[in-house]
């Protein structure tokens, strides 16, 4: 429930809760949020790093948390957002995205870094589903310095150091399909979990 953001109605209340900084995180969390509403969703998708957003997980059938991870780690406000409602997060499903560069050398499969299971074993939490989504590099968005970092960072990591333009290395093909996994998340128990996309 976030701010009059909440509505009763559809067939399952859902809360996609993310943190970004330079936008695919949230363009990645909005296609979620998309996808979710054509099975007839209602669906609150909000930045936990706006001052309004005072997002809490009571009340939500699922929750999806979504984090860009910079320089090792994940943002802040959604490992708080964790602590503050880990009880309510194991009644119900859930499911979590992280969104880097790093990802996109394992081409979105595993956990590049030990990033993911180093936050869960923090958190003493893990959702019902998760997945790594590569990021993106959006050169023209940085400042000077930090296209600079980043052009260093990108060479040593093998990835394009063209900075005359942004790149984008996410699969919109697999955001889909992991909504598509969340939707199932949502349909009576077949017996199965789902572990990891």
């Amino acid at each position: 429930m976030v701010d009059c953001l909440h509505h009763r109605g559809s067939m399952s209340d859902i809360l996609i809760l993310y943190a970004s900084h330079y936008g695919q995180t949230r363009t990645i969390a909005e296609r979620i949020g998309s996808r979710l509403r054509e099975h007839g969703h209602d669906v609150d998708v909000v930045d936990v790093q706006a001052k309004s957003a005072r997002p809490i997980a009571r009340g939500y059938d699922l929750v999806v948390l979504g984090s860009r991870i910079e320089f090792g780690k994940h943002a802040r406000e959604v490992l708080k957002f964790v602590r503050a409602n880990r009880e309510d997060l194991r009644a119900i499903p859930t499911a979590f995205f992280s969104v880097s560069m790093s990802a996109s050398n394992t081409g979105g499969q595993g956990d590049p870094g030990g990033y993911v299971e180093k936050m869960f074993s923090l958190l003493g939490w893990r959702p019902t589903v998760w997945t790594a989504f590569p990021g993106a590099l959006p050169y023209r968005t940085y400042g000077a310095v930090m296209r600079f970092v980043m052009k260093q960072i990108s060479r040593a990591a093998g990835h394009t150091i063209d900075t005359s333009r942004n790149h984008v290395f996410t699969s919109d093909g697999d955001v889909d399909a992991f909504a598509y996994r969340l939707a199932r998340l949502l349909l009576p128990k077949s017996g199965s979990t789902i572990a990891s996309v």
